[in-house]
């Protein structure tokens, strides 16, 4: 591409102030000296605060500590001569204890406390205006942790509630969550201050919820009843697409039925689940799968079983009158797929037999019949490997 005089004006002015930023310079004193931080002669034994400047403005851009000659303690970083971040460096890296970020505008925006590197305990954030961003309880795990958001225009954005009152006195967790004996039923909004979705909460736990998309319509909701808890998505125009059930008596959560629904609110698939054992721990394992044609008639269905080592699914497909027209097994294998076994069976749609298949061990068909819908056999053959057949002899 050729340059104009204009671009090439403009890219020189650029590079010169990409070049002046990365040859700014610092210029550090200690204890009212010039010192070469970069010389560890100049910086061995001694402890106290090194300040270093930017020489072309004599700004203030980073403070911290040197103890018996190694940065270690306070550390602060500054923007414009203005403190930005202050914490402090342990001897071996992470940082421990009080962190603080400020605004430009000289406004805390963040305070917390390390230990080891991480963050924990209460948490607090502010926008520039000093209003109140999120209030967190930091804990080794999220479950035992809480925390709460708050719009620019200190709605609430959102909440999550731990075990137990965690965020007095920055905000009445213990209230919002229902830590009373009774249950308090919060609306959380989007920056715009449009509503975004409601909770209901007994004991810290979310017993009810509802998240609404931009045109008020539910996107999801969430039900609790007992150890069951039901989740439900929902289109934009608000029709229920999917429904889950869970069973929650044992950690993780056991999903027990899928359902999805066409959108004209008709059921057309539908999976249950089985609760079973897989080294100590109770696991879902599908039982069965159904789906549905729009009239409401069963299309097919799938039932899952355990025989020994082998899974197998015994599967039947329906007209869209409700009739049979085919049922057969199949063992279900991880490297070759699926495998038919046994007797497939095919109908007419007045449910007379129309072909059945004898399947061997491996997959085979080995004894084929078929009939005319009026019942009458037509032909009952032994198949072979090589795609010849014969009429079948016991």
């Amino acid at each position: 591409m050729q340059l104009t005089p204009t671009w090439r004006l403009a890219l020189g002015a650029a590079l010169l102030v990409s070049t002046s930023a990365a040859l700014a310079v610092q210029d550090c004193e200690f204890n009212g000296k010039s010192i070469n931080t970069n010389n560890g002669a100049e910086t061995a034994g001694k402890s106290g605060m090194v300040r270093c400047k930017d020489r072309d403005s004599g700004l203030v851009e980073r403070e911290y500590e040197l103890r018996n000659g190694d940065s270690v303690g306070l550390s602060r970083y500054f923007r414009n001569g203005k403190l930005a971040k202050e914490f402090t460096i342990t001897a071996n890296g992470p940082h421990e204890g009080l962190e603080r970020e400020w605004a430009a505008n000289g406004q805390l925006v963040l305070e917390f406390t390390n230990v080891k590197g991480n963050a924990r305990g209460l948490r607090r954030s502010w926008y520039e205006d000093g209003s109140p961003k999120t209030v967190e309880w930091v804990a080794d795990t999220e479950r035992e942790g809480a925390s709460a958001q708050f719009t620019p225009g200190k709605q609430l954005a959102s909440l999550r509630c731990g075990p137990k009152p965690l965020l007095a006195p920055h905000v009445d967790d213990a209230a919002l969550c229902g830590f009373g004996g009774s249950a308090s039923t919060v609306s959380t909004y989007s920056s715009s201050g449009k509503l975004r979705g409601t909770q209901t909460l007994l004991g810290g736990v979310v017993q009810k919820q509802a998240v609404l998309m931009d045109n008020g319509q539910p996107q999801e909701e969430m039900e609790r009843r007992g150890s069951q808890r039901t989740e439900r998505f929902f289109a934009e125009d608000g029709g229920k697409r999917r429904e889950k059930v869970w069973n929650e008596t044992d950690r993780p959560a056991a999903l027990v039925r899928d359902s999805e629904y066409h959108a004209s609110g008709t059921l057309v698939r539908e999976r249950l689940y089985a609760l079973v054992d897989a080294g100590g721990r109770k696991r879902s394992r599908l039982a069965s799968e159904a789906t549905f044609y729009l009239n409401g008639q069963p299309k097919s269905k799938d039932i899952y079983t355990q025989e020994g080592n082998t899974e197998l699914r015994d599967s039947q497909r329906f007209s869209d009158k409700g009739t049979l027209r085919a049922q057969g097994r199949y063992a279900l294998e991880v490297r070759y797929g699926e495998r038919a076994t046994g007797v497939h069976k095919f109908f007419f749609d007045s449910g007379q037999p129309e072909l059945e298949e004898h399947y061997d061990g491996q997959g085979n068909v080995k004894r084929q019949r078929e009939w005319d819908e009026s019942g009458k056999l037509l032909r009952d053959d032994a198949l072979f490997e090589d795609g010849s057949r014969k009429a079948y002899t016991r």
